[in-house]
């Protein structure tokens, strides 16, 4: 599954203590957390990390973090992906068990997460990464098969 690049507005402030991921907060705000329980990570929507004790991608549970340190963290949860049949506003959510690393930590931020699952019959490893532009933040893919 190929996406844009998700435009994000969420503040900066990174003070001091471990390094944070932008998340999904309350009311469809974004914001810089440790260990968010979910993250929508595509531009458009089509790919939400959550868990499975939730019911799909408006409910996408809780990632279970494994570890969180000052260079690395890790977990584990679901990835909902839109099947985009017959597009991707009439598509079905599936969900995959996946593993998750954050990872390149500048100014306080998690810079790279990495997602590895099974889906389609292929195994995948996405690496997103999150940069800067103008006042805005974004993820972007950086590499996947």
């Amino acid at each position: 599954m190929s996406c844009s690049a998700l435009v994000l507005g969420a503040a900066t402030h990174a003070s001091g203590g471990l390094p944070k991921l932008l998340a999904d907060g309350p009311h469809f705000t974004l914001t810089w957390q440790v260990r968010p329980a979910h993250i929508v990570y595509t531009g458009d929507g089509s790919g939400v990390l959550g868990g499975f004790n939730g019911t799909g991608v408006a409910h996408p549970g809780s990632i279970t973090w494994l570890s969180w340190t000052a260079t690395r963290a890790t977990g584990t949860g679901a990835v909902w992906l839109d099947d985009c049949k017959p597009d991707c506003a009439e598509g079905t959510f599936h969900s995959a068990p996946v593993k998750l690393t954050a990872f390149r930590p500048v100014g306080g931020h998690f810079t790279r997460l990495t997602l590895a699952y099974d889906a389609d019959g292929k195994h995948w490893v996405d690496t997103r990464g999150l940069e800067r532009r103008g006042g805005n933040w974004q993820y972007f893919i950086v590499g996947s098969p």
